[in-house]
Order: C-alpha cells, then structure tokens, then sequence
C-alpha cells in the first residue's frame, strides 16, 4: 500500500505537489491557530462569566434573605450587570431552597439542582465557580455556578448563569472561522499554484532548450536572467554547459577535419617514401642494382626515407605524451645554456643560415623540464630556417618580462598572414597545403611547442618581424 502510494506520488507534477503541500501546510496552521484562539476565547467567556458571578454573590452574602427578593423587585438593589437569563437561589444550611429569583426573561426554565450544596459543601467549594448541571434534558442544560455562605443567616447564596450563550458564541466564531478559513484555504491555493506556474515557465524554456540541443542546434541557449535568483543561477549554469558542450562537439569536429588532412597529408608523406623503398627493393631482387656504387645510393635514399618516416612518427608520439598529465620532469635548468645548445644544432643542420643568440643573461635558471624546452627551441628553429632565405640570420633573444622570461625566435622570412598566424599552432596545419616534401613540414612542429609551453604553465605566440619575417615568442614564469 506504501509504495502504490509512493508510487502515485511520484507521477504527480512538480506543481501540484508544491501547491498540495503548501495548502496542507496552510491548513494545518489555520486548524491549530483557530483552536489556539477558540481556547483562548472560551478561557476569557468563563473568566469573565467567573468573575461577574464571584462579584454578585459577594454582594448579596451581606444581604438579608429576607427582603431580598423585595429590595431586587423595587429596585433599591442595584446588582452587577448580570445578562437576563441570572438565577439567584437562597439555601438553608442543608441545601433547602429558601427563596429563588429568575430573571424576567428566565421564566420557564429548568434550573439546576441545589439540594446537596449543604453549608458544609458551600465552604468546600471556597467561592470557587464550579459547574452544574440541570435534572431534566432541555436548552440550558449546564449552568456556571457560584456558592457562598451567608454573612447575616445560616445557609448561602447560590448565583448562576446557563453557559449555552459562551457555547453560541464560541460555535457562532467556529463557523465563520471555518468558512473563512475554506475562503482562504481556497485563495491561497488558486494564489499559490499560478505563482508556481509563473515560477516553473523557465523549465518550459529550459525543455525546449535541450529538445533543440538534442536536434543538433547546439548553439541554442537559455535567456539570461539578472539577479541572484534561482532561475537565474540555473540558467546561466546550464548556459555555461551549453558553451563546454558545443565547443567540445565543435572541438571535435575540428579534429576530425584536421585527422582527415592529417590522414590525407601522412598517407602522401608515407607513400612517397615507402615506394622509393619498395622500389629499390624491386630493383635490387630483380638484380638492377649491380656496381657497387649504385648499392650505395640504393642504400642512401633507403636510409633516408626511413629517417623521414621515423620523424614523423616520433612527432605524433610526442604530441600523445604531452597529452597526458604529470609527464614533465622539472627541475632547475639554464634556460640560456638550452637556447645556445639548439642554436648549434641548427648551426649544424642548416649551414646556409647564420643562428645567434642575444640575452643579458649569462645565465637564467628556470624550473622547467630542460629536455621539451630544448625541443621547443629546436622546433622554433627548424621552422625559422625552413622559411628563411639563405644567407640570413635568424636570432633567438632571451629577456626579463617582470613575473615571467620571454624568448623570441626572430627570422627574415616570408612571414605569416595575419588570418593564419592563430591556425599554425594546430595540429596537422601546415601553411603549405601543396604538402612539398622540401618546404613543407609534417604540420606538428608548432604545435608539439604549444603544447609544452601549455605544460609549463606558459604562452606562446606569433607576432611580424619590422621588416619582414616571422617572430615567435613565449614566455615561462620564474
């Protein structure tokens, strides 16, 4: 029974929920605070009832019994305000009804019974209210009552007041109160389900948002709301998301665009080189290659080739190592040292071209890992002089950036458009789409260099040389 009530709970909206309990709970608080006040309310009737009945059988205690009912008849008795509907009793000492007075208007009624209210139980009762009740069933059936001896006789005055006019007055309150409290259980209800129909609109949008997304309009997107509200707040969390995911399935088929042209641009550099290979092989199995100086240069291209091939693939392997987290071995390193170390290896692979270093520094230690910096500085380098004229210089300077120490690598070259000078750091991009196998690279140069400036925590970027050529630069922190 539980969980088929659980169970049915759960199908029921958001908003009706919300409104059942909100009413409930206004419910509730409406039955306890007019109980609370019913309470009070019959508390502060019989109070008032008690003490207008102490105060009247005060007064007429020092009565004499016998010219009371004259003294109240001709009026030179002025009794407390007491309602119409009084009865005053006069008792012997053994709960004999000596004299009794009704008001006009009580003529007819049925009284209570005072036969036991002996002397002794009058003095029992202290000047006490107490309730009494009447021998035959009809409409006054209980009655509040007050005993007091007599202060000039034996006996005691008996004063009571029917308590069916505080019970009128209490039902009357109770069912205009319930009434009122259905008119306002009703109010706030039709209240609180338009505020949380207006309240929950935005999740009509935020639906419509992810029907759009799910379609493939990923670049749909909530409405901005000011403020610190919760719609607000959950919009623009959403909004945020929207922005991680579209850019993601952006990212991602940028990659695949770049995969395929890097497939398209492998598939060329491989095929070129695994066809000398495979043709020389051919040549010598069909016993072309005799003098042992073609063998030689069989031999040579082969090697070459294979060289071509393993940088390539060295590339892609580093570029899927720097991919991975915590695969950096800092420690203190001269970052000059490393700048004049490639610079001699370049020196060395590319002698048409002059290669120099300008710093300050005679030695500027950093907290890096030596071995991919250095492969930064070589790959900067190789770039430069693959685009730089012969005869030219290409320069790398080293200088104090506040927080930070900037290297540039400066050419004379050709220089980068200013449309593409974000591009050349992707992966795969090459500004030579003709894929020439002497200018052109694998594409992976730069961005194998971006990739461990990102590591370091680092920046690095292109700007144009004054004159003409290519600057790139990037900075590490201290």
């Amino acid at each position: 029974m539980k969980n088929r009530f659980l169970a049915a709970w759960e199908r029921v909206s958001l908003r009706a929920k919300l409104t059942t309990m909100s009413v409930f709970l206004i419910g509730l608080l409406l039955t306890i605070s007019s109980a609370g006040t019913v309470a009070l309310l019959s508390t502060y009737l019989q109070q008032n009832t008690d003490n207008l009945l102490i105060a009247t059988a005060n007064q007429l205690r020092a009565e004499n019994p016998l010219r009371l009912q004259i003294r109240v008849t001709t009026g030179d008795l002025t009794l407390p305000a007491l309602p119409s509907d009084y009865y005053i009793a006069i008792l012997d000492s053994d709960g004999n009804q000596f004299l009794g007075l009704v008001s006009a208007t009580g003529g007819g009624r049925q009284v209570p019974n005072f036969s036991t209210l002996t002397s002794e139980k009058v003095i029992e009762f202290g000047g006490v209210p107490f309730d009494a009740e009447v021998d035959v069933a009809g409409p006054d059936q209980a009655w509040r009552v007050v005993a007091l001896p007599l202060q000039n006789a034996n006996g005691s005055v008996v004063v009571g007041l029917p308590t069916n006019t505080n019970r009128q007055i209490i039902n009357e309150y109770g069912v205009i109160g319930g009434r009122f409290g259905i008119l306002l259980l009703f109010l706030s209800g039709l209240s609180i389900w338009l505020t949380i129909t207006s309240a929950l609109r935005p999740l009509r949008e935020v639906e419509r948002t992810a029907e759009a997304v799910k379609s493939g309009k990923f670049s749909s997107r909530l409405v901005q709301r000011h403020g610190k509200t919760e719609i607000g707040r959950i919009n623009r969390a959403l909004n945020s998301m929207l922005d991680s995911i579209e850019s993601a399935v952006r990212g991602k088929d940028k990659t695949l665009d770049q995969m395929r042209r890097f497939v398209s641009d492998a598939s060329h550099e491989l095929r070129t080189p695994l066809v000398t290979v495979r043709g020389y092989a051919e040549l010598y199995r069909m016993g072309a290659i005799k003098s042992k100086h073609d063998l030689t240069e069989a031999m040579g291209r082969i090697e070459s080739e294979a060289i071509r091939m393993s940088g390539l693939v060295e590339s892609l392997l580093t570029l899927t190592r720097m991919d991975e987290l915590g695969n950096l071995k800092k420690q203190p390193t001269d970052i000059v040292a490393l700048a004049q170390a490639s610079v001699k290896d370049a020196s060395v692979a590319h002698q048409a071209i002059s290669f120099r270093v300008s710093t300050p520094f005679d030695k500027c230690s950093l907290e890096i890992d030596g071995d991919r910096i250095k492969q930064v500085f070589t790959n900067l380098l190789a770039n430069a002089a693959r685009f730089a004229p012969n005869s030219s210089e290409v320069t790398v300077e080293i200088e104090d950036a506040g927080s930070r120490i900037r290297a540039k690598v400066i050419d004379r070259g050709e220089g980068v458009p200013q449309d593409l000078r974000e591009k050349i750091f992707e992966r795969f991009y090459r500004i030579d789409n003709s894929r020439n196998r002497e200018t052109g690279g694998s594409g992976l140069g730069l961005a194998i260099a971006k990739s461990i400036i990102d590591a370091h925590g680092g920046k690095i970027w292109l700007e144009e040389t004054p004159g003409g050529g290519a600057t790139f630069i990037f900075e590490l922190n201290k």
